[in-house]
């Protein structure tokens, strides 16, 4: 957790009567709190972000007539960046605020994309809809388009007994967010489970080419100590061992959604963590078949990586 030290925490100021609104939603409060949490284990900076989604006709139309300037839209919305920004130091946590018109998600990112930052923590949207956790939301486009890890806050229910999944596909991406498990386990007392997916799709393929029923299943032995191995070779280059609770390793058939989805209720899991991989032919475009079909059903908090390399869409200009 020692490489994030600058985070920026989107803060979602939208409500159904008022463009800045101080009584902040849950999922943006808890973003808020996790962020400070976090922020006084790794004596990280925050910057508390607030992307009011109003075009600048629209805010000289409602600003045209206003004789006090401190009701004004920008006014109201850095009053409340403000205050979160007094509590975080009243925690002891370095914090500044900054307030921006345009597409919130795209101006977190040109945010990233100037200050460098090193995770965005982010609420989710719908909590009254499981199944639609992230779909279409200001946190599914940070997870697709953003520069930086992104981790998206769920509230947890109890913070005391905190688990966490981590999906490898073997990749060097997912080497990063074992680093990042470690990392936090040194830190809280966790439960680290790593699994990996072997595609079943591969023993479709090899079904058709003619083997008998032994040599299928030998195959797929072969597959699973090989699978194995590598996700070995992935835990053995962490510190895991300084764990007291280890990481228990789990090599599953299936596909990978359905798998994931199945070990976050079994094990009760707060925090999923995995890497994004981007489209072939499609520069920046993210976030890869697996995690379009499983990140809008997911009921827990999630922490995506880019891959090296990964370049975003958004751009400053």
């Amino acid at each position: 957790m020692a490489k994030f030290r600058n985070i920026l925490v989107g803060v979602d100021l939208s409500s159904a009567d008022r463009l800045a609104a101080a009584d902040l939603k849950p999922p943006t409060r808890e973003a808020i709190n996790g962020a400070i949490r976090l922020a006084k284990m790794t004596d990280a900076e925050l910057t508390f972000f607030a992307g009011i989604e109003i075009s600048e006709s629209a805010r000289e139309f409602l600003e045209r007539d206003q004789t006090d300037p401190a009701n004004s839209v920008e006014a109201q919305a850095t009053q409340v960046v403000n205050s979160i920004v007094a509590d975080a130091k009243k925690e002891g946590v370095s914090a500044r605020g900054v307030v921006r018109f345009g597409t919130a998600w795209m101006e977190i990112i040109r945010e990233v994309l100037r200050e460098k930052y090193d995770l965005v923590m982010v609420g989710t949207r719908d909590l009254n809809a499981p199944t639609r956790l992230l779909l279409g939301s200001t946190a599914m486009k940070l997870l697709r388009y953003c520069p930086c890890p992104v981790l998206v806050n769920k509230p947890d229910p109890d913070p005391a007994d905190f688990n966490i999944l981590i999906a490898s596909d073997l990749s060097d991406v997912c080497s990063t967010a074992i680093d990042v498990a470690v990392a936090l386990g040194q830190l809280i007392d966790t439960k680290i489970h790593l699994i990996h997916a072997i595609d079943s799709h591969i023993d479709r393929r090899v079904w058709h080419t003619g083997l008998t029923e032994q040599q299928f299943h030998e195959h797929k032995r072969e597959l699973h100590e090989q699978a194995e191995a590598k996700l070995n070779d992935q835990l053995s280059r962490s510190d895991f061992r300084t764990l007291d609770n280890g990481v228990q390793a789990h090599v599953l058939d299936g596909p990978a959604d359905i798998l994931i989805s199945e070990a976050i209720e079994e094990h009760g899991i707060d925090l999923l963590m995995m890497g994004t991989a981007a489209r072939s032919g499609i520069p920046g475009f993210l976030v890869g078949n697996t995690a379009e079909r499983l990140l809008p059903q997911v009921t827990c908090s999630v922490l995506a990586f880019k891959p090296e390399g990964f370049v975003s869409p958004v751009t400053l200009d």
